[in-house]
């Protein structure tokens, strides 16, 4: 019937227009393109299709959802039976070729969900948006202003009771309807975020469209366990901090020592002396500044589902995630590298000239990774230790950026590490007795199989992570339900973070055990001190080169050898 009205009105507009040659003279705006509704929650509503702009002035199908997905909590309130056609009509109006103006609302439409809403809005803190003006909206649909009635409001809202049928019985029986429910106190959140624990500190996001805990609530730890947790990470962060600095250092004290695979750890040792730099920006900024964004919408500090919103989370959330998928790829490389020359026996030469590739993908990879979690702006807080990570607060983006490339880094070093041992026993198993093993290539099989070990030892800490990571990942929601108790084993984090830092660590302490550190600085430091001796004599620089060449003429020779002297005799 509504349908039918609405075609009869659209034909008698049609007829005035036609009927007026003052119109027929003076219009010359082009016709309206209609468009198929695409917004579900507007299909049905005895139209279907819609012409934009629209009248509150979006171009797009798309900007008109998103602001009506701001109306989703008052329409899930039901504060009104006629507001979601209310709400359509106004920012998917009705089109037709033959009208060049959108048929929107009429005035006692849009006055009869004022009267029911505008309390509901009020008690929330909101006013009734200008935009939804109703003296902006025809008075009546008529010849000159077309509009659309919508649907009658339902019977109790008229009378303050409904009528209830029986089907089995054939009755009709009159129940008072009962008052309304009072507006809950929880009104930050409308009701959307009562499945979580503690859903008195949530904040329900419309541009998110999900629940934000504030910032300074214990949701699921308590303050005595973020307090541990600071302090844990200061002290592994500190020693993973010197550790991987001391390796860093002797690798910039002379290059041309350090060769594949054993290369690979120093680039594995850089990663983790950024990844402890993170949590000192951490500590240094402190949790409120790193980890908190006040929300424009409810003005109160949440806990950071979208890292961009705060710099500081920003370049915490970079430089964790980058350097441990870096660290993880170094890994990676320092097998493969290791299967080569353990395995294959590879030189170092030949290894060497395949470095462009490693760099290529152990710096490339986690870039790529890291540049589309930030225009995802999937960046979230962690509330136990304050920092931003990626996966904090949703198990797809858990499982996405962090699980899924994290195991197949590991699986695919795993693999290399077989591989590596198996064509190390096979090459021992076929070796003639014979032949004879030099000093140098003793050496090179000791410091192989050293390094194999560190790559082996690896694998432990990795694995431990990745199973804490497993474990937030399959019990996270049970944790954050309302309807369960349990919370989760603040060990498992615990181990979680100094697993991640203990690589770090071990790094610094595998190049300490080598003789490799103690050549280095001594031949640093004698190379320090001859500088030094140089320029203690300042004199030198300005006399004559003929001097010069006197000078090394008459410097004592060196005597020779015993062995030389008997030679010459």
């Amino acid at each position: 019937m509504l349908l039918w009205s609405l075609h009869l009105s659209v034909w008698l507009f049609q007829l005035a227009v036609y009927l007026d040659s003052f119109h027929l003279v003076k219009s010359s705006e082009p016709l309206r393109s209609c468009e198929p509704i695409r917004i579900d929650r507007c299909r049905g509503l005895g139209y279907n299709v819609t012409g934009m702009p629209n009248l509150v002035g979006n171009e797009l199908q798309q900007e008109a959802e998103m602001q009506l997905q701001t109306f989703f909590p008052l329409i899930q309130y039901n504060c009104s039976s006629q507001l979601a056609f209310f709400l359509c009509s106004v920012y998917v109006p009705m089109c037709t070729d033959k009208v060049p103006q959108p048929i929107g609302p009429c005035r006692p439409l849009c006055e009869s969900v004022k009267s029911r809403c505008l309390k509901v809005l009020e008690n929330f803190g909101f006013h009734w948006p200008v935009a939804l003006n109703c003296s902006k909206f025809p008075r009546q649909n008529n010849q000159h202003h077309m509009c659309m009635d919508g649907p009658k409001p339902k019977e109790y809202e008229r009378s303050g009771y409904y009528h209830k049928y029986d089907r089995r019985s054939e009755v009709v029986t009159r129940v008072t309807l009962p008052p309304r429910p009072s507006i809950p106190t929880n009104s930050h959140h409308f009701g959307f975020c009562e499945k979580y624990k503690h859903s008195q500190f949530f904040y329900f996001i419309n541009r998110t469209r999900r629940c934000a805990h504030r910032c300074s609530a214990d949701v699921l730890f308590s303050a005595d366990n973020k307090k541990f947790a600071e302090n844990w990470v200061t002290v592994w962060a500190s020693g993973c901090f010197a550790s991987t600095l001391f390796s860093v250092l002797t690798f910039l004290a002379d290059t041309n020592k350090s060769r594949y695979p054993e290369r690979a750890i120093l680039f594995l040792s850089a990663s983790y002396n950024v990844y402890s730099i993170a949590y000192f920006i951490r500590l240094i900024a402190g949790r409120t500044e790193v980890s908190c964004h006040v929300d424009s919408q409810h003005e109160v500090s949440i806990l950071i589902q979208e890292g961009l919103d705060n710099i500081n989370c920003t370049i915490v959330f970079t430089l964790l995630y980058f350097s441990s998928m870096a660290s993880a790829v170094w890994w990676l490389v320092l097998t493969f590298t290791w299967f080569l020359a353990a395995g294959l026996q590879w030189s170092h030469e030949a290894i060497m000239r395949r470095g462009t590739y490693f760099h290529m993908a152990a710096w490339a990879l986690p870039s790529f990774q890291t540049i589309a979690i930030l225009i995802m702006r999937v960046v979230d807080a962690d509330e136990l230790t304050g920092t931003c990570y990626v996966g904090n607060q949703s198990e797809k983006t858990l499982m996405g950026f962090v699980i899924v490339p994290t195991l197949i880094y590991l699986l695919l070093g795993v693999f290399f590490l077989v591989l590596g041992l198996a064509a190390m026993f096979y090459f021992r198993s076929h070796q003639e007795p014979s032949v004879h093993i030099s000093n140098t290539n003793e050496k090179l099989e000791v410091l192989t199989v050293r390094v194999g070990i560190f790559a082996l030892l690896f694998t432990v800490p990795a694995t431990c992570v990745l199973a804490a990571n497993f474990y937030e990942y399959a019990y996270r929601n049970r944790w954050m339900s309302s309807e369960s108790t349990s919370r989760p084993n603040v060990e498992i984090f615990t181990l979680k973070i100094f697993m991640s830092l203990v690589v770090g660590i071990t790094t610094g302490l595998w190049i300490w055990s080598s003789k490799m550190p103690q050549h280095i600085w001594k031949k640093a430091w004698r190379r320090f001190r001859t500088g030094h001796k140089k320029q203690t004599s300042p004199c030198y620089h300005f006399i004559s080169a003929q001097e010069k060449q006197l000078i090394e003429f008459e410097r004592p020779k060196k005597t020779k050898s015993k062995k030389e002297h008997v030679t010459s005799v």
